[in-house]
């Protein structure tokens, strides 16, 4: 996200009153655009997350609800829920790349004990990366052997 700082990020939500001048915004311009408290998709956003993209005279065209908004290409849109559970439909989940950033107990623990064992116990933490290390190899070789 540091990368797009200096791009100048326009935040909005399905909410906003902005909504549709900041997509076109991000379609025109490729500025960045971060759709927050997202729990369902706008219907008004399937033709930008398909890239329903025209060439009308030359230039690029995308239909955003009821307007034709000139498009360059280069939109950046990330779509933020702060709903753990939310539930979305395999056809969005088809069309978009999910990143899930919830701390769970499990690894709050983890990070906790690689930070501790970076500055305290440097040996150790060499050992454990690499048990972890031959703990994701060969649990590869057992999928592997499992599938032939």
């Amino acid at each position: 996200m540091n990368h797009y700082r200096s791009r100048k990020i326009q935040k909005t939500s399905f909410a906003d009153s902005e909504f549709l001048s900041r997509i076109s915004e991000g379609l025109q311009y490729g500025v960045p655009v971060l759709v927050q408290d997202v729990e369902k998709i706008d219907p008004v956003m399937n033709s930008v997350l398909n890239k329903e993209v025209q060439k009308v005279g030359g230039r690029l065209v995308m239909q955003v609800g009821d307007k034709e908004i000139a498009c360059n290409g280069e939109l950046t849109l990330f779509m933020l829920t702060r709903n753990q559970n939310a539930l979305f439909t395999p056809d969005l989940c088809s069309r978009v790349t999910f990143v899930n950033f919830t701390v769970t107990p499990s690894s709050l623990n983890s990070q906790c004990l690689n930070i501790f064992l970076k500055s305290e116990r440097e040996e150790i933490d060499r050992k454990r990366s690499d048990l972890l290390k031959h703990q994701g190899e060969f649990k590869e070789k057992l999928r592997m052997a499992e599938d032939q």
